[in-house]
Protein backbone atom coordinates (compact mmCIF):
# COMPACT_ATOMS: atom_id res chain seq x y z
CA UNK A 1 0.00 0.00 0.00
CA UNK A 2 1.15 3.97 -0.95
CA UNK A 3 0.46 6.07 1.81
CA UNK A 4 1.05 9.68 1.40
CA UNK A 5 1.15 11.25 5.15
CA UNK A 6 0.77 14.94 6.22
CA UNK A 7 1.57 16.20 9.75
CA UNK A 8 0.79 19.65 10.29
CA UNK A 9 1.91 21.63 13.45
CA UNK A 10 1.06 25.71 13.94
CA UNK A 11 2.80 27.49 16.59
CA UNK A 12 1.16 30.48 18.16
CA UNK A 13 2.79 32.80 20.45
CA UNK A 14 1.31 35.62 22.51
CA UNK A 15 4.02 37.90 22.93
CA UNK A 16 7.40 38.50 20.55
CA UNK A 17 9.25 35.71 20.45
CA UNK A 18 13.15 36.34 20.30
CA UNK A 19 14.57 33.15 19.23
CA UNK A 20 13.34 29.18 18.83
CA UNK A 21 15.38 26.12 18.34
CA UNK A 22 13.32 22.91 17.14
CA UNK A 23 13.92 18.90 16.53
CA UNK A 24 11.69 17.02 14.41
CA UNK A 25 11.80 13.30 14.26
CA UNK A 26 8.76 12.81 11.20
CA UNK A 27 10.57 10.93 8.76
CA UNK A 28 9.40 7.61 8.47
CA UNK A 29 11.82 4.75 8.72
CA UNK A 30 12.97 2.20 6.24
CA UNK A 31 12.72 -0.99 7.30
CA UNK A 32 11.56 -5.01 6.00
CA UNK A 33 8.02 -3.63 6.71
CA UNK A 34 7.82 -0.25 5.15
CA UNK A 35 9.74 2.11 2.61
CA UNK A 36 9.97 5.96 2.39
CA UNK A 37 10.23 7.12 -0.96
CA UNK A 38 10.31 11.14 -0.42
CA UNK A 39 9.94 13.08 2.36
CA UNK A 40 9.84 16.59 2.12
CA UNK A 41 9.26 19.35 5.35
CA UNK A 42 7.64 23.41 4.79
CA UNK A 43 8.17 25.75 7.03
CA UNK A 44 6.50 29.00 7.39
CA UNK A 45 9.64 31.35 7.52
CA UNK A 46 12.85 30.23 5.73
CA UNK A 47 15.58 28.38 7.33
CA UNK A 48 18.55 26.38 6.94
CA UNK A 49 17.56 22.42 8.37
CA UNK A 50 20.04 20.14 9.21
CA UNK A 51 19.95 16.25 9.84
CA UNK A 52 21.38 13.68 11.94
CA UNK A 53 20.63 10.26 13.16
CA UNK A 54 20.37 10.00 17.01
CA UNK A 55 21.54 7.29 19.44
CA UNK A 56 18.42 4.95 18.42
CA UNK A 57 18.69 5.47 14.47
CA UNK A 58 15.99 8.18 14.49
CA UNK A 59 16.15 10.60 11.31
CA UNK A 60 16.10 14.12 13.14
CA UNK A 61 15.81 17.32 11.10
CA UNK A 62 16.67 20.89 13.28
CA UNK A 63 16.64 23.83 12.46
CA UNK A 64 17.22 27.94 14.26
CA UNK A 65 15.10 30.62 13.77
CA UNK A 66 15.68 34.36 14.78
CA UNK A 67 12.67 36.29 15.39
CA UNK A 68 9.50 33.83 14.16
CA UNK A 69 6.22 35.25 13.26
CA UNK A 70 3.66 35.01 16.21
CA UNK A 71 2.34 31.90 14.18
CA UNK A 72 4.53 29.55 12.67
CA UNK A 73 3.30 26.49 10.44
CA UNK A 74 5.27 23.22 9.93
CA UNK A 75 4.20 20.73 7.74
CA UNK A 76 6.19 17.48 7.24
CA UNK A 77 4.78 15.36 4.13
CA UNK A 78 5.89 11.83 3.08
CA UNK A 79 5.40 9.69 1.10
CA UNK A 80 5.34 5.89 2.22
CA UNK A 81 5.27 1.96 0.96
CA UNK A 82 4.13 -0.49 3.67
CA UNK A 83 3.51 -3.93 3.13
CA UNK A 84 2.24 -6.65 6.18
CA UNK A 85 5.63 -8.05 7.23
CA UNK A 86 3.68 -11.41 7.64
CA UNK A 87 6.01 -11.86 11.17
CA UNK A 88 3.84 -10.75 14.55
CA UNK A 89 4.67 -12.03 17.90
CA UNK A 90 2.62 -14.96 17.64
CA UNK A 91 4.78 -16.24 15.06
CA UNK A 92 7.58 -17.09 17.47
CA UNK A 93 8.44 -19.89 19.36
CA UNK A 94 10.48 -18.49 21.82
CA UNK A 95 9.74 -19.98 25.37
CA UNK A 96 9.97 -18.57 28.78
CA UNK A 97 13.03 -20.41 30.18
CA UNK A 98 12.86 -21.82 33.76
CA UNK A 99 14.11 -17.94 35.31
CA UNK A 100 12.00 -15.46 34.96
CA UNK A 101 12.39 -12.74 34.23
CA UNK A 102 14.31 -14.18 31.62
CA UNK A 103 17.93 -13.83 32.31
CA UNK A 104 18.92 -16.86 30.79
CA UNK A 105 18.41 -15.24 27.17
CA UNK A 106 21.60 -14.39 25.18
CA UNK A 107 20.75 -10.92 24.29
CA UNK A 108 22.10 -8.43 21.48
CA UNK A 109 23.30 -5.67 22.37
CA UNK A 110 21.02 -4.22 20.94
CA UNK A 111 17.98 -4.97 23.23
CA UNK A 112 19.79 -4.00 26.61
CA UNK A 113 18.57 -0.25 26.47
CA UNK A 114 15.12 -1.37 26.07
CA UNK A 115 15.31 -3.79 29.48
CA UNK A 116 15.59 -1.08 32.04
CA UNK A 117 11.77 0.55 33.74
CA UNK A 118 12.55 4.39 33.55
CA UNK A 119 10.20 7.42 32.99
CA UNK A 120 6.71 6.95 32.92
CA UNK A 121 7.50 3.34 31.85
CA UNK A 122 8.58 3.05 35.69
CA UNK A 123 7.93 0.85 38.54
CA UNK A 124 5.19 1.20 40.35
CA UNK A 125 3.22 -0.50 43.68
CA UNK A 126 0.29 0.40 41.14
CA UNK A 127 1.80 -2.19 39.21
CA UNK A 128 2.08 -4.54 41.09
CA UNK A 129 -1.87 -6.18 40.91
CA UNK A 130 -1.51 -7.33 37.22
CA UNK A 131 1.88 -8.08 37.53
CA UNK A 132 0.68 -11.33 39.36
CA UNK A 133 -1.71 -11.67 37.15
CA UNK A 134 0.18 -11.85 34.09
CA UNK A 135 3.27 -13.81 35.09
CA UNK A 136 4.27 -16.42 32.76
CA UNK A 137 5.51 -20.00 33.94
CA UNK A 138 8.51 -21.67 32.60
CA UNK A 139 7.81 -23.28 29.27
CA UNK A 140 5.54 -20.70 28.16
CA UNK A 141 5.79 -19.43 24.41
CA UNK A 142 6.59 -15.65 24.98
CA UNK A 143 4.69 -14.11 21.70
CA UNK A 144 1.50 -15.90 22.90
CA UNK A 145 1.79 -14.55 26.28
CA UNK A 146 2.60 -10.40 24.82
CA UNK A 147 -0.57 -11.13 23.30
CA UNK A 148 -2.20 -11.61 26.09
CA UNK A 149 -0.54 -8.61 27.93
CA UNK A 150 -2.11 -6.27 25.37
CA UNK A 151 -5.58 -7.52 25.35
CA UNK A 152 -5.27 -7.50 29.28
CA UNK A 153 -4.43 -3.53 28.32
CA UNK A 154 -6.84 -3.44 25.90
CA UNK A 155 -9.87 -4.79 27.57
CA UNK A 156 -9.39 -3.43 31.23
CA UNK A 157 -8.50 0.39 30.17
CA UNK A 158 -10.95 2.80 28.51
CA UNK A 159 -9.55 4.65 25.61
CA UNK A 160 -9.55 8.76 26.37
CA UNK A 161 -8.19 11.72 25.45
CA UNK A 162 -7.53 14.89 27.74
CA UNK A 163 -7.17 12.59 30.99
CA UNK A 164 -3.48 12.58 30.88
CA UNK A 165 -0.38 14.51 29.06
CA UNK A 166 2.98 13.48 27.49
CA UNK A 167 4.90 13.30 30.75
CA UNK A 168 2.26 11.29 32.72
CA UNK A 169 3.61 8.44 33.77
CA UNK A 170 1.99 4.44 34.17
CA UNK A 171 0.70 5.51 37.81
CA UNK A 172 -2.25 7.67 36.28
CA UNK A 173 -3.22 5.53 33.83
CA UNK A 174 -3.49 2.66 36.53
CA UNK A 175 -5.32 5.60 38.92
CA UNK A 176 -7.87 7.02 36.73
CA UNK A 177 -8.47 3.97 33.95
CA UNK A 178 -8.12 5.89 30.63
CA UNK A 179 -5.55 7.28 28.53
CA UNK A 180 -4.49 7.46 25.47
CA UNK A 181 -2.49 5.05 22.90
CA UNK A 182 0.66 6.56 24.58
CA UNK A 183 -0.25 5.40 27.77
CA UNK A 184 -1.00 2.08 27.10
CA UNK A 185 2.11 1.81 25.41
CA UNK A 186 3.95 2.79 28.36
CA UNK A 187 1.94 0.28 30.40
CA UNK A 188 2.69 -2.26 28.34
CA UNK A 189 6.11 -1.52 27.86
CA UNK A 190 6.58 -1.47 31.96
CA UNK A 191 5.16 -4.99 32.15
CA UNK A 192 7.14 -6.98 29.36
CA UNK A 193 9.98 -4.91 30.56
CA UNK A 194 9.01 -6.12 34.44
CA UNK A 195 9.95 -10.27 33.34
CA UNK A 196 12.44 -9.27 30.82
CA UNK A 197 11.33 -9.30 27.79
CA UNK A 198 12.90 -6.30 25.70
CA UNK A 199 10.29 -3.65 24.58
CA UNK A 200 10.55 0.05 23.32
CA UNK A 201 8.04 2.16 22.54
CA UNK A 202 7.23 3.33 18.60
CA UNK A 203 5.83 6.61 17.23
CA UNK A 204 4.29 6.65 14.14
CA UNK A 205 0.74 7.59 12.20
CA UNK A 206 -2.45 4.69 11.78
CA UNK A 207 -4.16 5.22 8.60
CA UNK A 208 -7.38 4.33 8.78
CA UNK A 209 -9.81 4.19 6.23
CA UNK A 210 -12.69 6.56 6.22
CA UNK A 211 -11.90 7.78 9.36
CA UNK A 212 -9.62 10.29 10.81
CA UNK A 213 -6.05 9.15 10.78
CA UNK A 214 -3.87 10.05 13.67
CA UNK A 215 -0.83 9.87 15.26
CA UNK A 216 0.00 6.75 16.78
CA UNK A 217 2.19 4.87 19.20
CA UNK A 218 2.75 1.14 19.64
CA UNK A 219 5.15 -1.13 21.08
CA UNK A 220 7.53 -3.51 19.76
CA UNK A 221 9.21 -6.65 21.56
CA UNK A 222 12.13 -8.75 20.62
CA UNK A 223 11.88 -12.37 20.92
CA UNK A 224 15.10 -14.73 20.24
CA UNK A 225 13.74 -16.03 16.57
CA UNK A 226 11.82 -13.25 15.35
CA UNK A 227 13.93 -10.18 16.27
CA UNK A 228 11.85 -6.41 16.57
CA UNK A 229 8.06 -7.27 15.75
CA UNK A 230 5.17 -4.47 16.85
CA UNK A 231 1.46 -5.07 18.97
CA UNK A 232 -1.06 -2.28 19.03
CA UNK A 233 -2.42 -2.67 22.83
CA UNK A 234 -4.99 0.39 22.17
CA UNK A 235 -6.23 -1.46 19.18
CA UNK A 236 -5.38 -4.79 20.56
CA UNK A 237 -4.04 -6.05 16.77
CA UNK A 238 -0.37 -7.20 15.70
CA UNK A 239 1.12 -3.80 13.52
CA UNK A 240 0.11 -4.44 10.02
CA UNK A 241 0.55 -1.84 6.71
CA UNK A 242 -1.67 0.96 8.03
CA UNK A 243 0.64 1.74 10.72
CA UNK A 244 3.60 3.84 9.74
CA UNK A 245 6.95 4.10 11.84
CA UNK A 246 8.64 7.47 12.26
CA UNK A 247 11.07 6.73 15.56
CA UNK A 248 11.65 4.22 17.91
CA UNK A 249 13.56 4.82 21.80
CA UNK A 250 12.83 3.84 25.39
CA UNK A 251 9.77 5.66 25.98
CA UNK A 252 8.01 8.87 24.27
CA UNK A 253 10.52 11.24 26.13
CA UNK A 254 13.26 9.94 22.87
CA UNK A 255 10.64 10.13 20.35
CA UNK A 256 8.45 13.20 20.34
CA UNK A 257 7.62 14.52 16.50
CA UNK A 258 8.46 17.82 17.55
CA UNK A 259 10.98 19.05 20.25
CA UNK A 260 12.22 22.44 20.74
CA UNK A 261 13.33 25.55 23.45
CA UNK A 262 12.54 29.36 22.41
CA UNK A 263 13.06 32.63 23.91
CA UNK A 264 10.25 34.21 24.68
CA UNK A 265 7.04 34.74 26.98
CA UNK A 266 3.18 34.73 27.34
CA UNK A 267 0.85 31.61 26.08
CA UNK A 268 1.31 28.90 23.22
CA UNK A 269 -0.94 27.15 21.53
CA UNK A 270 0.12 24.22 19.61
CA UNK A 271 -2.18 22.95 16.87
CA UNK A 272 -1.49 19.29 14.92
CA UNK A 273 -3.38 17.93 12.42
CA UNK A 274 -2.56 14.87 10.50
CA UNK A 275 -4.10 13.24 7.24
CA UNK A 276 -3.11 10.36 5.77
CA UNK A 277 -4.17 8.91 1.93
CA UNK A 278 -3.50 5.86 -0.57
CA UNK A 279 -2.26 6.14 -4.16
CA UNK A 280 -2.27 3.54 -6.64
CA UNK A 281 1.02 4.63 -7.91
CA UNK A 282 3.99 6.79 -6.47
CA UNK A 283 4.07 10.17 -7.12
CA UNK A 284 6.65 12.06 -9.21
CA UNK A 285 9.34 14.01 -7.72
CA UNK A 286 7.02 17.33 -7.02
CA UNK A 287 4.60 15.69 -5.53
CA UNK A 288 4.63 18.00 -3.04
CA UNK A 289 3.47 20.82 -4.54
CA UNK A 290 0.49 19.31 -5.46
CA UNK A 291 -0.57 18.23 -1.95
CA UNK A 292 -4.27 18.45 -1.19
CA UNK A 293 -5.40 20.54 1.21
CA UNK A 294 -5.75 19.39 4.77
CA UNK A 295 -9.63 18.50 5.86
CA UNK A 296 -9.31 16.41 9.19
CA UNK A 297 -10.00 18.48 12.82
CA UNK A 298 -7.07 20.07 14.74
CA UNK A 299 -6.12 18.83 18.38
CA UNK A 300 -4.49 21.79 20.17
CA UNK A 301 -2.75 22.69 23.68
CA UNK A 302 -2.44 25.82 25.52
CA UNK A 303 0.23 26.46 27.43
CA UNK A 304 1.56 28.78 29.77
CA UNK A 305 5.51 29.47 28.96
CA UNK A 306 8.46 30.67 31.24
CA UNK A 307 11.21 33.34 29.70
CA UNK A 308 12.78 30.30 28.76
CA UNK A 309 9.89 27.23 27.36
CA UNK A 310 10.47 23.94 26.44
CA UNK A 311 7.80 23.26 23.64
CA UNK A 312 7.58 19.66 23.41
CA UNK A 313 4.61 18.68 21.23
CA UNK A 314 2.84 18.15 24.25
CA UNK A 315 -0.46 16.78 22.36
CA UNK A 316 -1.03 12.91 23.08
CA UNK A 317 -0.43 10.58 20.66
CA UNK A 318 -3.86 9.55 20.12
Amino acid sequence: MILEIQHETTMEYSQPVSEWLCELRMEPISDRSQRCHSFQITIGQPAAISKYLDGFGNRVHHFNLLKPPATLRILAASVVETEDAGVGPIASHAEFPAGVPADEWQLPLETIDYLPLRGPARATSLLEPHLALLRPVPGMRVGMWVCQVAEHIRSRFQYARDVTDATSPIDHLLTRGKGVCQDFTHLMISILRSFGVPARYVSGYIHRPNRESQSHAWCEVWLPDVGWTGFDPTNGCPVNRDFVKTAVGRDFSDVPPNKGVYRGAGEERINVRVATRTLERLPSLSWHDQLPPLDVPVHSVLRTAPVYGDDTEVQQQQ
